[in-house]
């Protein structure tokens, strides 16, 4: 009897162990919630960014801009297209402009992979820091 009970805990146990090994794993292989999303370990460098101007919005948190060196210009020959991700007190929404406060940069996070017409297109994934 006292064999069973003990066969029935390390069985318990070792079916604890398979499943937190299981979580770590499928928790690595995906640092972000986002499809496509990729988040660095260690953040990048900072963009040559004076305002983000938004022009498509994929959650309250989180946007695709147009980051710009020359803030409202039509023509800015350094403009790169951003995702911006936000956080837990973000609400963007679609034309919304966001000038870089001084003392604060665009600073890269990671990168954003997605489907666009003309194939697979991958952005800088930034905040605001």
């Amino acid at each position: 009897m006292l064999k069973n009970i003990l066969i029935f805990i390390l069985g318990m146990v070792t079916m604890l162990v398979i499943v937190v090994i299981f979580g770590i794993a499928v928790n690595s292989l995906s640092n972000s919630e986002v499809p496509g999303l990729t988040i660095f370990k260690k953040e990048g460098t900072c963009i040559n960014a004076k305002q983000l101007h938004i022009f498509q919005t994929l959650a309250p948190d989180l946007a695709l801009a147009d980051a710009k060196s020359i803030p409202n210009s039509i023509y800015d020959p350094n403009e790169i297209l951003v995702l911006l991700v936000g956080d837990e007190n973000s609400n963007f929404y679609d034309d919304l402009k966001i000038s870089i406060p001084k003392g604060k940069c665009v600073r890269q996070i990671g990168t954003y992979q997605y489907e666009a017409k003309m194939g697979v297109k991958t952005v800088p994934a930034v905040t605001i820091k």
